[in-house]
């Protein structure tokens, strides 16, 4: 027996041994390590190994969490100890009720004991920061491979989330920094498009408004699926002759937020720079070295802080081509924002992605030793929320404060916090207002629909109106939905010029999208209306009996869309009051089809005088080569609305293309300027995308436009396009011009100050 034993004990720690060396590393099945100079792994390859990962471990389950807009499967990888993978609903379900406050304080405090902090680590949204999704193939082997006490002790404490932020950008600028054969001469510059479909960069600005699908993708599992305490959210570039900003992040910071979200975030971000400077890495700095804050809500980190977690940021140096850090001597001498300097040197992307590592460890060595703390500040910054929204509470907006006497002359019963928001079902444009309340939803707002009329504030509602309560976890992110954004001013001295915001100051969604709606002061409680279980939609119109001329009403966003394709099969003709449908069999199916939609439509016992027969316009929209943001948010408002449309570019318009339309659209972005004219004989580029390349000109491009013009054609110039008015000599100015020395400049923040700011325009036709 003793012979026995003494066999099979080295038998089994050859077993155990092998076993923990099954993890195929990237650079065996790559053929690349993650790093290596002038090499990209594409999205391809790095799913192919994300899934090897998971044959081979027993800590890692790869997940697709939804389609791109390109239609990819976007990959999440869920890393643990094996233990904890086992009972991963179990982990999942703890997260969730104490994130929604669901539970009572006795239950809380166990769920904190027993649960396992959830940590959110993303990269790759901003496609050409390629450093954020690299480091994600890394980060998945390490977890998935190290034997050494603190990744064991963060696995058994910790379930990490690990996300592609933007599949389709990596696939394209991936593969079009390798497809030159010259490893040295290989570059991310000169992508040919968007590298999200429709919104490129604006990727990370719509995570409140949920227009794109990867967008809805990562809210669901960040909102109303996984609930993480911390979701890191990887970027590039760091400030000039530096290497990584972490957090701590520079003021203001937004007041709807739980302060817990906010010293929280400064504790991982010195957790970071602990880590950082421990490891002899220098180069990393906070605060006011940068201009990133904690204000506003819309991105992919600062969305979270709405929904009571730590987000953060980082903003990383480093490109697959070996570069070098520059002589920058503001950022030399140690400050408390720049505690270790980093001297000019030469840079490689292997120690990019180090640094990377050692951020994504220090956030999870943090969770791992916080963890009971951070899951019960989620259940606490939950009832804090759902509390403030049942009782009278006044938030103490900047400009509102500065005007006050004393708070009992703020604190009046008329300055109080909504504790309901209700949106009428009676608005004109009632299919928006239930859009935007999907939006709401997407981002794990509890909405209320009425399956009744019901009273609240003292008015009456119909059946159909939707009702928002503030009495929910996630009511920083429903006031700041609802209530116009107060930025505290920021000077760099009394007097002196303003400090802008980092993003946006104003962004209330409400607003953006025209909807009507009521705040309440009281409690709307009773057996009024019930919880949306998923989306939300209009109530089906009605068609009354009987015949006449259908009519719908050109107030609601919708109709458009469906005159649209309607116009294909009818005759549809535009009339004083909305799109006239007709009259006989064909007018009625059409207006019983726009009631299930949510239309209802109009009933005239005649047709309204002085209509105009409508038809399909053809649409010209301008876009560049590399894409053009602005283009692409109306190329997807377009499809949305079902308009027929090309897409052109400046040489399609120089060769005289467009007499083959009857709208030209010119973005914000679309310019007048240099010669243009001829396309691009950059023999680099290929074939395919050449013919975009070259840019508007005076010379050649506008006197086709005024062709265009002078044929019937219609130019819709958006922004800055409307440039295109003077250079026409059309008899318009620009109110935000001054005059000095005899040359126009535009007026200095000293005299005029909205920084991207919501304002409500008033025409005079």
């Amino acid at each position: 027996m003793q012979k026995s034993i003494s066999v099979a004990i080295p038998c089994l720690f050859a077993s155990l041994a092998f076993a923990q060396q099954t993890v195929t590393t990237p650079k065996s099945f790559l053929g690349h390590a993650v790093g290596e100079d002038c090499w990209l792994a594409n999205y391809q390859q790095l799913s192919d190994y994300w899934k090897k990962v998971d044959s081979e471990s027993e800590r890692v389950q790869v997940v697709s969490i939804g389609k791109t807009e390109e239609g990819r499967d976007q990959l999440m990888a869920i890393i643990s100890d094996p233990a904890n993978m086992r009972q991963l609903p179990r982990y999942r379900d703890m997260a969730r009720r104490l994130a929604l406050g669901q539970a009572t304080a006795q239950e809380a405090e166990q769920m904190s004991r027993d649960g396992k902090a959830v940590i959110w680590i993303d990269g790759g949204l901003h496609a050409t920061e390629v450093l954020g999704a690299q480091q994600l193939i890394e980060t998945v082997y390490r977890l998935a491979s190290r034997e050494d006490e603190e990744t064991k002790r963060i696995l058994n404490d910790c379930i990490v989330l690990v996300v592609h932020a933007n599949p389709d950008g990596m696939a394209l600028v991936s593969d079009w920094y390798m497809r030159n054969s010259n490893p040295r001469e290989r570059s991310t510059s000169g992508i040919p498009r968007l590298y999200q479909k429709y919104v490129g960069h604006d990727n990370n600005r719509d995570f409140y408004a949920n227009t794109q699908s990867e967008t809805i993708n990562m809210n669901r599992v960040l909102y109303r699926e996984w609930y993480p305490q911390i979701m890191y959210n990887h970027h590039q570039t760091a400030p000039s002759g530096t290497i990584i900003f972490a957090p701590p992040f520079r003021g203001p910071f937004n007041y709807h937020v739980d302060p817990l979200v906010q010293v929280t975030t400064d504790m991982v971000g010195m957790a970071m720079h602990t880590r950082f400077i421990g490891e002899g890495k220098p180069g990393a700095v906070m605060r006011n070295a940068a201009s990133y804050q904690t204000w506003w809500n819309g991105g992919l980190r600062t969305t979270a802080y709405f929904h009571n977690m730590v987000g953060i940021l980082t903003e990383t140096f480093g490109s697959p081509n070996p570069s070098r850090i520059g002589f920058n001597s503001g950022r030399l001498v140690p400050t408390t924002d720049i505690p270790l300097p980093i001297e000019p040197q030469e840079w490689k992307f292997a120690q990019s992605i180090e640094y990377e590592l050692t951020a994504n460890y220090a956030i999870l060595d943090y969770a791992s030793r916080y963890r009971s703390q951070l899951l019960k500040n989620t259940y606490i910054m939950a009832r804090n929320a759902i509390e403030k929204g049942k009782r009278d509470t006044w938030t103490l907006y900047p400009d509102r404060m500065s005007k006050a006497r004393s708070m009992q002359d703020y604190q009046t019963p008329a300055n109080r916090d909504a504790k309901a928001y209700v949106l009428p079902s009676d608005q004109v444009d009632f299919p928006t207002a239930v859009a935007f309340v999907n939006a709401l939803i997407h981002a794990g707002v509890e909405a209320h629909t009425a399956p009744q009329s019901f009273e609240a504030g003292g008015k009456q509602y119909p059946a159909g109106s939707i009702v928002v309560k503030c009495d929910q976890p996630y009511r920083a992110h429903v006031l700041d939905m609802f209530e116009p954004q107060d930025y505290p001013n920021d000077f760099q001295y009394v007097g002196g010029p303003p400090i802008p915001p980092y993003d946006n100051a104003g962004y209330t969604l409400a607003y953006q999208m025209g909807v009507q709606f009521d705040r309440i002061l009281e409690p709307v409680d009773g057996t009024g209306p019930e919880l949306l279980a998923g989306a939300a939609s209009p109530p089906k119109g009605v068609v009354p009996r009987g015949g006449g001329v259908f009519v719908l009403d050109h107030r609601v966003n919708d109709s458009f869309a469906f005159v649209n394709g309607l116009m294909k099969t009818i005759d549809i003709r535009r009339g004083p009051n909305g799109f006239v449908l007709g009259e006989g069999a064909a007018a009625l199916r059409a207006a019983h089809l726009a009631a299930e939609r949510g239309l209802t439509p109009i009933v005239l016992t005649a047709a309204p005088p002085n209509t105009q027969s409508l038809r399909r316009a053809r649409i010209a929209l301008w876009d560049r080569y590399g894409g053009s943001m602005t283009s692409g948010w109306t190329r997807w408002i377009l499809e949305k609305f079902d308009f027929d449309f090309d897409v052109v570019y400046p040489p399609d318009i120089d060769d005289g293309k467009l007499a083959n339309y009857d709208v030209l659209i010119l973005p914000s972005d679309a310019s007048f300027g240099g010669r243009g004219g001829g396309r691009s004989a950059d023999e680099s580029v290929p074939l395919e995308w050449r013919n975009r390349m070259g840019s508007m000109s005076t010379t050649i491009t506008l006197p086709k436009v005024r062709q265009f013009l002078e044929d019937g054609g219609t130019v819709v110039a958006v922004g800055d396009a409307g440039v295109i008015a003077r250079l026409l000599d059309v008899p318009v100015g620009d109110a935000l011009v001054e005059t000095v020395n005899g040359s126009e400049r535009r007026l200095p923040r000293e005299k005029f100050y909205i920084p991207t700011s919501i304002l409500r325009a008033k025409v005079d036709n």
